[in-house]
């Protein structure tokens, strides 16, 4: 086709003319491939801890509306926050209020409460670890497991004892990946304060939806935690999964039972958020869609740009080529015929631009961990691809197409 003759008559013209069309195409396609990595990883966290869990805060995952204990009122802004900060932390007293429930309201039930501290051991340090004090089912907290070692008893979870489980990447920055077995039963100084390694917790890797990264994390009894960090430093949580009884109708239990633990009169609003894991996982999702739309706007804004580089580029070959555009008519070539030429070529330069933006696509997205995004290009992404680039295509090139299957065959062999 003579519209590779105009490549390589002005290449510079060319590349830049389609570096829209690849820049656009590059951004969409890595944009989806992100977006629906992200939506993989949201998705596994949800089946892991379950839409039904509830956790009780400081702060909701949704804004509350001010008022009354029944959340009437108004409200919003910088000023609810700094309300919601001003908040006491959920307390070891919450626990074991909402505990006593019944097995029918709550399945089962924890508190974690986090700080940093150093842990050394054998003259090896690690700073700025995370500690966490649990108590209760605390293993529907985290995705990691006991490999090594046991878990807490009940009575060392209910006491101060001065035991600990630690997480997979600091045992390896302890002792290493082949002694790490050694660590059980060994005894370690977190914040200067001795304690017992009872458990190694097995390696949990990297993921979007996740209350207590266990990988570098120190899990202790609570009172334990709160002995080594300080009374009320720790930043607490209570979570619960319902019973047999409906999510609403076990976040209504424990909201009553909450406000009579803290001994709250009805006039008075609830000093605490009841958060579930389905809120969590549509915040989420929904900053992800604010993203996507802003990445969607810079690559449309690419496309523009590059659907006026192929206008160009088509006027430019529609004038050079006048005189073989008469010919051609003067031989009994149609409009349609002219038409369908120049479209054509409009539709083959969209879709190298295409090409090379997928290209590039593919080279970032291989590049991703898939420890942090498990990003991938599909089928789909490839076909949403090019039908963009061949609507570009046709759009960009019917006027010139119009032009040139408009032109007369005597006007056009004068020129």
């Amino acid at each position: 086709m003579e519209i590779f003759h105009q490549i390589k008559i002005d290449p510079l013209r060319t590349f830049l003319s389609l570096f829209g069309v690849s820049v656009g195409i590059f951004v969409v396609v890595v944009s989806f491939a992100l977006v629906d990595g992200f939506k993989r990883a949201v998705v596994a966290g949800f089946d892991h801890f379950g839409s039904d869990m509830i956790m009780v805060e400081r702060f909701p995952v949704v804004e509350e509306a001010s008022g009354d204990g029944a959340g009437n009122g108004d409200g919003g802004g910088d000023a609810d926050w700094s309300r919601y900060a001003s908040r006491p932390q959920p307390t070891i007293e919450d626990f074991l209020a909402l505990a006593g429930q019944n097995v029918n309201t709550m399945a089962w039930s924890a508190i974690a409460g986090e700080a940093e501290a150093d842990i050394s051991y054998s003259g090896k340090i690690m700073r700025g670890c995370k500690l966490v004090g649990v108590r209760g089912a605390w293993q529907h907290l985290i995705y990691s497991s006991v490999c090594e070692g046991r878990d807490f008893s009940m009575a060392e979870m209910s006491g101060s004892d001065t035991k600990v489980i630690i997480g997979a990447k600091i045992a390896e920055g302890l002792s290493g990946q082949s002694s790490r077995n050694a660590l059980c039963g060994s005894t370690v100084r977190i914040d200067g304060h001795n304690m017992t390694v009872v458990g190694i917790l097995s390696e949990e890797g990297k993921n979007i939806i996740n209350l207590y990264a266990s990988d570098y994390a120190l899990f202790m009894p609570f009172a334990a935690a709160e002995n080594i960090a300080g009374e009320g430093v720790l930043e607490t949580m209570i979570a619960a999964g319902p019973g047999s009884t409906s999510r609403e109708a076990a976040m209504g239990e424990m909201r009553r039972t909450l406000r009579a633990a803290r001994g709250l009169s009805p006039a008075q609003e609830d000093n605490f958020a009841l958060n579930t894991m389905e809120d969590l996982c549509r915040q989420t999702v929904s900053l992800t869609r604010k993203i996507t739309v802003l990445g969607l706007a810079v690559a449309l804004f690419s496309l523009l740009i590059g659907g006026f580089g192929i206008v160009n580029i088509m006027f430019v070959s529609v004038k050079e080529r006048t005189w073989s555009i008469g010919l051609k008519k003067a031989l009994g070539a149609r409009r349609r015929r002219i038409m369908l030429e120049f479209l054509t070529e409009a539709l083959l330069l969209s879709a190298m631009g295409a090409a090379v933006g997928l290209l590039l696509a593919c080279g970032v997205v291989a590049l991703i961990p898939s420890g942090v995004v498990d990003a991938r290009i599909t089928s789909g992404h490839i076909v949403l691809a090019f039908a963009l680039a061949c609507t570009l295509g046709l759009a960009s090139g019917l006027a010139p197409a119009a032009r040139a299957s408009r032109l007369l065959p005597v006007d056009a062999l004068r020129k």
